[in-house]
């Protein structure tokens, strides 16, 4: 099975990135797509990414990470001219929807680059003055932009953690609009398998709007994957869904086939 991790960060540790390819080896993951979020997550720079894929092009996917409010346009250019080809958006200052921020998303339109918004409760460190808000973040937040921008592809991520209903509708309703169902295994992953994915994927063909993607630790990798794949086999999901979510959907968002 090809499998792409769509959403991974590198973490402020040493020699992160080879440690993160040890384990992408030990579960035959082709390639991961990196961002880092800075101190306030404990991960590495925009920088730090931009190395790690000079050194490893071959196995990583680069994700600009903007924060709206406090990063223009310019910066997903830089990153798009430092061979990133996502952009992860992330802790904005006011609501996903603000026009003020349209200027991204028509940016991201422009260089053809789709993106992966966090959204539901968010756990990056409390620093006071930084105006975190999860509620900036709710997934309906983002259905203006599907409206405005219906060529921008778009990656909900954590299926709105507390909002899984209305993301997965978002996703059912928009074209340009898929979920990750990424997060910790002893997060609300739990959650999610005892009321089972189906209940809020329930459509003909919802799992082809899924995206697979870990958003862990390097050490916590093989068992979120272990998770995913017997998730989908009690759901027993067909063949072609599988490879459509750990790889195909991705594949095609970024035109890598």
């Amino acid at each position: 099975m090809k499998i792409i991790d769509a959403h991974a960060h590198l973490y402020n540790e040493p020699d992160y990135a080879e440690r993160l390819l040890e384990a992408m080896d030990g579960c035959n993951i082709e390639k991961t797509c990196i961002s880092g979020l800075g101190q306030l997550y404990s991960f590495g720079t925009n920088d730090d990414v931009k190395n790690a894929l000079k050194r490893h092009k071959d196995r990583f996917i680069g994700a600009v990470a903007v924060r709206p409010g406090c990063d223009s346009a310019e910066k997903i250019q830089w990153g798009f001219e430092n061979g990133f080809t996502m952009v992860k958006v992330y802790l904005p200052k006011s609501g996903y929807e603000d026009p003020a921020y349209f200027g991204l998303w028509q940016k991201c339109v422009e260089l053809k680059m789709p993106a992966l918004f966090h959204t539901g409760i968010v756990t990056c460190k409390d620093v006071p003055g930084q105006g975190v808000s999860s509620w900036n973040m709710h997934p309906l937040r983002i259905e203006p932009i599907t409206r405005e921008f219906p060529d921008m592809k778009i990656i909900i991520a954590h299926l709105g953690v507390s909002s899984n209903m209305d993301a997965a509708e978002l996703a059912r309703l928009r074209p340009n609009v898929y979920v990750d169902l990424t997060g910790d295994p002893a997060g609300w992953r739990i959650r999610l398998d005892r009321e089972g994915a189906d209940k809020y994927l329930w459509w003909l063909g919802a799992f082809n709007k899924v995206i697979f993607g870990t958003d862990v630790h390097h050490s916590k990798i093989k068992q979120v994957l272990s998770d995913d794949i017997k998730r989908y086999e009690k759901l027993n999901i067909d063949k072609q869904t599988i490879h459509n979510i750990f790889y195909g959907n991705i594949a095609k968002i970024l035109n890598l086939q």
